[in-house]
């Protein structure tokens, strides 16, 4: 009886301490981490095994235990030493949870609970980033940036288009059951999400992050009428944050400028091209007609991706099966600023790029077993349930996000894909072993 007591006390801090987490993950770092460490020692602690040993037999649970454990031992081989290399593998941590997260085991209550812990911080911060746009002259001092209380602009865009896709699918699924001012709710939140992202902070990769889920949730729930009612309004808020969103219309040009100068870079005269170094061509663009950047998020244009990612394919080639070794890259490229100096001005420790952040340091060998997660992952989610279609979200986001960042290796980005899809997981593998003794 005791025993019983005990487990089910802890159950409820493992709830309490998951929900927490949720709710911090858009909202504070430290508290973020914080929670989390509690939920992982209560998830350890009510564990059951032969749930565990199931989720360890899948790829889902297995391929991300790999990843971890081959940048672990890349340590070996980096260019580093031993004790600077290792700290680089503390942002991968995070993938050991997606297993213990599987193998946790809630119930659809207690997920709907942690997404609702998550929501709730969500809808806290568009509250207050619409205010500011309303009510610019208020006391914001002490948010982060124009619109963005918390964090930055690329966690507030990237949680806020989840929430949107999250409400907008959840919405058609409310109106199929007749309850239409619940869904009329729904949508209008979603809208609002939505709108957010175009017209507060414009974000490059939140822009393409909310796109691309917005195809998502077209593509899982078609009909021309649906298609209509969900690409009406996204074309307005588009054209909208065009014509009245200046931080739009900055990034817009900032876009156009970027192109225009690698078109020129790449026609350069013949005297040009052999004297010409990178850095003065980067000084060529400097009289072009466009506001500098104003903290040092911006000036990772889309020029300066590119460049880190042509060093990159130099790094790859030179070391292509197991990489350079964990922690390795900023060596990397600080070897070739004398002779190729980076856009950004120093030498960066992040090519902006999670397949090539995971191979410049554990090689392809590392990168296939990155496709092969994200890969196992989506297929996981390939079913017309609710959790289903929230996780191949959670996924696609990752994914696109991953073309331009680092995100698995990142703080809240990271750890949402990692919680996500360990919940949301933990859900559909339920029902499809529910399912599986029926169909026989």
């Amino acid at each position: 009886m005791i025993t019983g007591d005990l487990s089910d006390r802890l159950k409820i801090g493992r709830q309490i301490a998951a929900i927490t987490t949720a709710f911090m993950l858009p909202v504070s770092t430290s508290g973020q981490a914080i929670a989390v460490s509690v939920f992982a020692v209560l998830a350890l602690l009510t564990l059951d095994r032969e749930r565990l040993l199931s989720t360890l037999r899948s790829p889902q649970g297995y391929l991300p235990i790999l990843l971890f454990a081959l940048l672990l031992v890349g340590v070996l081989w980096s260019m580093q030493p031993l004790g600077a290399a290792i700290k680089w593998v503390g942002p991968y941590t995070k993938l050991l949870l997606i297993p213990l997260v599987m193998a946790t085991g809630f119930t659809r209550r207690e997920a709907l609970q942690i997404g609702y812990g998550f929501l709730a911080a969500c809808l806290i911060l568009l509250a207050l980033s619409w205010t500011y746009l309303l009510w610019p002259s208020g006391p914001w001092g002490w948010f982060r940036d124009p619109g963005v209380p918390v964090k930055d602009n690329a966690v507030q865009s990237e949680c806020f288009a989840l929430c949107a896709f999250a409400l907008a699918s959840g919405a058609f699924k409310v109106w199929r059951r007749d309850d239409q001012t619940r869904a009329m709710v729904m949508t209008v939140l979603a809208i609002l999400f939505f709108a957010n992202i175009f017209l507060i902070l414009f974000s490059k990769t939140g822009i393409l992050i909310a796109l691309s889920l917005l195809a998502l949730l077209l593509i899982q729930n078609w009909s021309w009428q649906r298609m209509a009612l969900v690409v009406l309004p996204a074309l307005f808020i588009i054209a909208l944050s065009q014509l009245v969103s200046a931080p739009a219309q900055l990034r817009r040009d900032q876009v156009l400028t970027d192109l225009a100068a690698l078109s020129r870079q790449q026609q350069p005269t013949p005297d040009a091209q052999q004297n010409a170094s990178p850095r003065e061509q980067k000084d060529a663009t400097a009289g072009q007609p466009i506001s500098a950047p104003k903290s040092p998020a911006e000036t990772i244009s889309t020029s300066s991706r590119l460049d880190f990612w042509s060093k990159a394919a130099i790094f790859v080639k030179q070391a292509p099966l197991f990489g350079h070794g964990t922690g390795s890259i900023r060596p990397l490229y600080q070897s070739m600023e004398a002779t190729r100096p980076s856009p950004y001005g120093e030498a960066v420790a992040d090519p902006h790029n999670q397949f090539l952040h995971i191979v410049l340091q554990v090689g392809l060998v590392g990168g296939l077993l990155l496709l092969a997660m994200w890969a196992s992952h989506a297929w996981m989610f390939l079913g017309r349930d609710f959790a289903s279609a929230l996780g191949l979200a959670v996924v696609l986001q990752n994914f696109v996000g991953s073309l331009f960042n680092s995100h698995l290796s990142q703080v809240t980005q990271g750890m949402l894909y990692c919680l996500a899809v360990g919940l949301l997981g933990a859900i559909v593998m339920t029902a499809k072993a529910r399912a599986t003794p029926s169909d026989h």
